[in-house]
């Protein structure tokens, strides 16, 4: 494990953080290998309000975002009438020629 100058195990998490402590940061790219390396670090900031995206060779692969408890589904209190939309179902079942 490398310890970097400024005494962080990751030089480019211990740039995120400084960034962030800087700048209101909502998205952070880290590579795969430095965000396994530092995985704590990463949740830490997810829970701050972060979006964390990693990538292999600056590709994105991956999205770490917080947890959220999906509420109720959303409904339409009364729905439409469907005759104001025709009759949808005879194009579509018309024969193929």
């Amino acid at each position: 494990m490398k310890i970097s100058a400024h005494g962080g195990r990751n030089p480019v998490l211990d740039t995120f953080n400084i960034m962030c402590k800087s700048l209101r940061m909502n998205t952070i790219t880290v590579s795969i290998g430095a965000g396994r390396a530092d995985l704590c670090k990463l949740i830490e900031k997810v829970e701050a309000g972060a979006r964390v995206i990693l990538t292999n060779h600056g590709q994105p692969k991956a999205v770490i975002s917080a947890y959220r408890e999906s509420g109720k589904p959303w409904r339409v209190e009364t729905p439409d009438n469907p005759k104001l939309y025709g009759d949808l179902q005879s194009p579509v079942m018309e024969n193929w020629k």
